[in-house]
């Protein structure tokens, strides 16, 4: 019997994909300089995310301008493995009791949030002129390439779909962090975030725990497997009581650079230019899809005791890494908030499919598709 060649091709692969890694044009250094900069400004303003948000503004606000950017596929997955390396550093035996206590709300709050995402895919498609289905890809939140993907299967229009993904990360990134401070909402840091900085030696050992991780939840098909896998693989050896302690703060500070300049990547002069009524569209649609979960985020701190501060987080539709970076910043439960959206990302994206038929054949998109006057030809299948 012929050997199987799977790990050959992978080496290859990435052989492959070092030969061909480019070094940044002289303004794209510029770039990263700009980049560089705006975090270093707003970390000395005391901006909170200081070094995703500085970075985020400047890259998007150069693409947008038309100025080439360099956000390589390498700093983002390295960011995303020193982030989950870093969440995973928190867990504990403690931790993993109260995430499984409340893993119900994390269900419900997930089918709340999918449910509104259909609800609000009409007025969408009546003012971003776009169909139905592109509509309830471009509210679902999931992550931005799988509901792309997804949405692109299913027949819907991916570019709609990854700049409304896109504007939601960015928007709940910049506007929730600021937010929680100026509210003064409190939190409760159940995660020990006191720790002392790993020692180098040890900090090397969370990185390759973290990196071991990524191996395996790759092979699992894991969705975003280089921060959870990251997390899983560093989390475990918490959990164990063998790591003890926090990323050093350079390292982690980096971490949120490269997470900040790829997600202000994403946002192009084309794409702004080809779609300007929808992004209006889906920013103000996203907005109140903010508000409505922030009012239920309250409800089911009110209902259940959990802080306001993790509540709101947890419920948040912003981005994985950006809510997990989020609650470490604040000093919040940073596992309990990652687990919320850990488990909203995976339900979001086994089922989100299953649902929009399951809503199309009981009549939700056709009851809001006549409320809000979608034109025939854009309504629900």
């Amino acid at each position: 019997m012929t050997p199987p060649r799977a790990p050959q091709g992978r080496v290859r692969r990435l052989l492959a994909g070092l030969r061909a890694a480019r070094r940044p044009a002289p303004r794209e250094i510029a770039a990263l300089a700009c980049a560089a900069a705006a975090g270093a400004a707003f970390y000395r303003l005391g901006v909170p995310l200081a070094w995703v948000l500085g970075p985020l503004i400047a890259t998007a606000a150069l693409s947008i301008a038309g100025w080439p950017v360099f956000a390589p596929v390498a700093g983002r997955r390295f960011g995303q493995v020193t982030i989950g390396a870093s969440i995973g550093l928190n867990i504990s035996a403690a931790v993993l009791a109260t995430i499984a206590a409340w893993l119900p709300a994390m269900v419900l709050t997930t089918a709340f949030a999918i449910l509104l995402g259909a609800i609000v895919a009409a007025p969408l498609a009546r003012w971003g002129r776009i169909d139905m289905r592109t509509a309830y890809y471009a509210m679902m939140p999931g992550g931005l390439t799988e509901m792309a993907n997804i949405g692109l299967a299913a027949g819907a229009r991916p570019e709609p779909v990854a700049l409304a993904q896109s504007l939601r990360v960015t928007l709940l990134v910049v506007i929730l962090p600021p937010l929680i401070v100026a509210l003064d909402i409190h939190g409760e840091a159940l995660d020990g975030l006191a720790g002392m900085p790993l020692p180098w030696p040890q900090t090397l050992a969370a990185m390759a725990l973290g990196f071991g991780g990524v191996f395996f939840a790759r092979i699992a098909r894991f969705n975003n497997p280089w921060m959870l896998g990251a997390l899983i693989g560093t989390g475990a050896a918490a959990a164990l009581g063998l790591l003890i302690g926090r990323l050093p703060t350079a390292l982690f500070y980096a971490g949120q650079f490269m997470i900040g300049i790829s997600v202000g990547a994403r946002f192009s002069r084309g794409s702004i230019a080809r779609l300007p009524r929808f992004a209006v569209a889906a920013t103000c649609t996203i907005l109140l899809v903010a508000s409505v979960m922030a009012t239920y985020a309250a409800a089911l701190s009110r209902l259940s005791g959990l802080d306001l501060a993790s509540a709101a987080l947890g419920a948040s539709p912003g981005g994985f890494a950006e809510m997990a970076i989020t609650a470490q910043t604040l000093h919040l439960s940073v596992g309990l908030v990652t687990a919320f959206h850990v488990v909203r990302a995976f339900l979001v994206n086994a089922v989100v499919e299953h649902v929009r038929r399951w809503l199309a054949r009981i009549g939700l998109f056709a009851a809001t598709g006549r409320l809000f006057g979608v034109p025939p030809e854009r309504a629900p299948d």
